[in-house]
């Protein structure tokens, strides 16, 4: 599967942190709704891809390859089904189970 070559949400978050800057800082630098660069860490979303990808000053090309053509370096339209499945996440305060 392509995605495991795509940086993960944590690693963006990282990078990000290298530079001084978060999600929502991303997200007020480029005029974007809140939630826009968070959300684009972990489903596609032109504008958020964008806008980390200009913070972190490289293609964004390079952060999800599974979201652009390998060779043209255009983004696919529309993206692979598989883009759109979440990254599991841990289960911390799920109503009716313990933790």
């Amino acid at each position: 599967m392509a995605r495991s070559t795509d940086k993960r949400p944590e690693e963006i978050r990282y990078m990000l942190n290298l530079k001084g800057m978060t999600f929502a800082s991303v997200d007020r630098k480029c005029e974007l709704a809140s939630g826009t660069a968070r959300t684009a860490s972990r489903i596609p979303s032109i504008e958020g891809e964008w806008a980390i990808a200009y913070v972190l000053k490289m293609p964004a090309s390079e952060i999800w390859p599974s979201r652009y053509d390998s060779v043209t370096g255009n983004r696919l339209k529309p993206q692979p089904a598989a883009n759109y499945t979440d990254f599991p996440r841990l289960g911390h305060g799920q109503k009716g189970e313990a933790a």
